[in-house]
C-alpha cells in the first residue's frame, strides 16, 4: 500500500511526540485520532496500532496522577485498537507489542485467575513480537516485567494456574535479569529498565549488582511516564542498599 508524503510526515511527527515526556498525551491522542480519520486508518494496521499506542499513553498519564477510571477507559480503548490491527495483520509486531504492554497494565486491575489467564496472552504476544522484531528493545523489557510477575506468584496462585492451564506460565528472576540485560544493550540509559533490573537482582540477593543498577538509573534523565512513576521508589531502594556499593 502506497503511503503519501503527507502521511509519512504525520507518522514521523507522532512517533517522535509519543516518546517525548513533555508532550501532553491527551492532546497527542487528539492529533493521532484526527490523522487516523484523515488517512483512512480503519484499513491500515500501521495506523491502528498507533491509535492503540496513543490511547495507552493517555492511560499511562492518567495513572501518573492516580486517575484510575480514566486509565481503565483508555486501556480498554487501546485494547480494541490493537485487536483491530491484528485482525488485518496477525503477524504485526508492533500491534503484538502494544497489546502486551496494555494487558500488563490491565492485569493490575484483575483478580488472580483473570490475571494469570491474561498473563498467558501477554506471553504469546511477546513471543510473536520478538519473532517479528528481534532487535526492538521494548518486547524484551515487557517480557522481563512478565518474568518478574510470574516469578513472584505465590503457592496458591501457582495451584490456580495449574488448574487453568495444562502448562502454567513459568519464569524466574534470573529470566527477568536476562531480558533486562538485552534491553540495556539495545536502549542504554533507560531509568525504568535499570529499576526493574535492580529489583530482580534484589530478589536474587545480588545486592552489589542491584545498587550499581540503581545508581546508574538515577543518573539518567526521565524519558517517559514509566520513569516518572518509579523514580521515588527507586531513590528509596538506592538509600536502602547504599551499603552494598563496592
Amino acid at each position: 500500500m502506497t503511503i503519501s508524503d503527507d502521511e509519512q510526515e504525520w507518522i514521523a511527527k507522532i512517533d517522535a511526540d509519543s516518546e517525548e515526556l513533555s508532550v501532553n498525551k491527551d492532546e497527542l491522542y487528539q492529533v493521532v485520532k484526527e490523522g487516523f480519520e484523515k488517512f483512512d486508518g480503519k484499513s491500515k494496521p500501521e495506523l491502528l496500532w498507533r491509535m492503540s499506542r496513543a490511547a495507552y499513553k493517555v492511560a499511562a498519564a492518567a495513572e501518573l496522577v492516580k486517575n484510575t477510571e480514566k486509565q481503565k477507559k483508555f486501556l480498554q480503548e487501546a485494547t480494541e485498537w490493537g485487536k483491530k490491527a491484528l485482525e488485518l495483520d496477525e503477524k504485526h509486531g508492533k500491534a503484538h507489542m502494544w497489546l502486551a504492554n496494555i494487558y500488563g497494565k490491565v492485569c493490575d486491575h484483575l483478580g488472580t485467575k483473570e490475571r494469570i489467564a491474561k498473563g498467558k496472552e501477554i506471553q504469546a504476544h511477546l513471543e510473536a513480537c520478538i519473532t517479528s522484531m528481534p532487535d526492538d528493545f521494548l518486547p524484551y523489557y515487557t517480557y522481563g516485567r512478565w518474568c518478574m510477575e510470574v516469578a513472584k506468584l505465590s503457592w496458591l496462585e501457582r495451584k490456580i494456574a495449574a488448574a487453568i492451564f495444562d502448562k502454567p506460565p513459568e519464569a524466574t528472576y534470573q529470566d527477568a535479569v536476562d531480558k533486562f540485560t538485552i534491553v540495556d544493550r539495545l536502549k542504554p540509559s533507560w531509568r525504568a529498565n535499570k529499576f526493574y533490573l535492580a529489583k530482580s537482582y534484589i530478589q536474587l540477593k545480588q545486592l552489589k549488582s542491584a545498587i550499581e543498577a540503581l545508581d546508574a538509573g538515577l543518573g539518567f534523565e526521565s524519558l517517559d511516564e514509566e520513569d516518572s512513576l518509579i523514580s521515588e521508589e527507586m531513590a528509596s531502594l538506592q538509600k536502602k542498599y547504599a551499603s552494598h556499593r563496592a
